[in-house]
C-alpha cells in the first residue's frame, strides 16, 4: 500500500502547508497556531486513520466569536502562559493599596488573572471577527480531490500486489 500511504503524506503536508499560509498573520503574530498543526496517521489495522492537530483555540480564530458574554477567565489565562506572555506591572503605574493603606505590587499570579480580564472585557464587548482560514481550506473540494488521488493510488497499489504475485 505504498502509493496510498505517500498520497495520504502528501495530502497531510498540502494540508499543513495550506492551513499555515491561510492563517491572517495579525492573528497568529508569534505562529504560536502556525506552529500548532500537524498530521499524523496509523496504518495499523483498518480503517486508515488520518488526524490532523491544531491548537485547541483554532476554531476561535477561524469562526470569530459574537459579542456578550465573558470568556472563561482560566481558558484566557491558559492562552497568555501557553503564548508566554510576560505579565510586567511598571514602576510608574499607581500601586494598589490593601484594606490597611499599604501600597502593594500585585503578585504574578493576580496580574495573570487582571489581564486574562481585560482580555475577556475586550472580547466580549467587541467579539472577535472570523478569519475562516480553517473552513475556506478544509472544504469539500479538498475531500473530492483526496478522493480521486486515494482512487488512483489504490489502482496503483493492486496492480503492484498483483504483478507480484504473477
Amino acid at each position: 500500500m505504498e502509493n496510498i500511504q505517500n498520497t495520504l503524506e502528501a495530502w497531510g503536508e498540502k494540508i499543513v502547508s495550506a492551513l499555515k499560509t491561510a492563517i491572517p498573520p495579525e492573528k497568529d503574530p508569534d505562529q504560536f497556531l502556525g506552529n500548532s498543526i500537524s498530521f499524523s496517521i496509523n496504518y495499523a489495522g483498518f480503517p486508515i486513520v488520518f488526524q490532523l492537530q491544531l491548537a485547541d483555540y483554532y476554531n476561535f480564530i477561524d469562526r470569530g466569536r459574537k459579542p456578550g458574554k465573558f470568556p472563561p477567565p482560566d481558558i484566557i489565562a491558559s492562552w497568555i502562559q501557553n503564548k508566554q506572555l510576560n505579565v510586567i506591572q511598571k514602576s510608574t503605574l499607581k500601586k494598589i493599596k490593601n484594606r490597611n493603606g499599604i501600597s502593594t505590587v500585585l503578585s504574578q499570579q493576580n496580574q495573570l488573572k487582571s489581564l486574562a480580564y481585560l482580555i475577556g472585557r475586550k472580547i466580549a464587548r467587541d467579539g472577535i471577527p472570523a478569519t475562516n482560514f480553517y473552513s475556506n481550506t478544509i472544504n469539500p473540494d479538498l475531500f473530492k480531490e483526496l478522493n480521486n488521488s486515494l482512487s488512483a493510488a489504490f489502482k496503483q497499489d493492486v496492480k503492484s500486489i498483483m504483478n507480484y504475485e504473477l
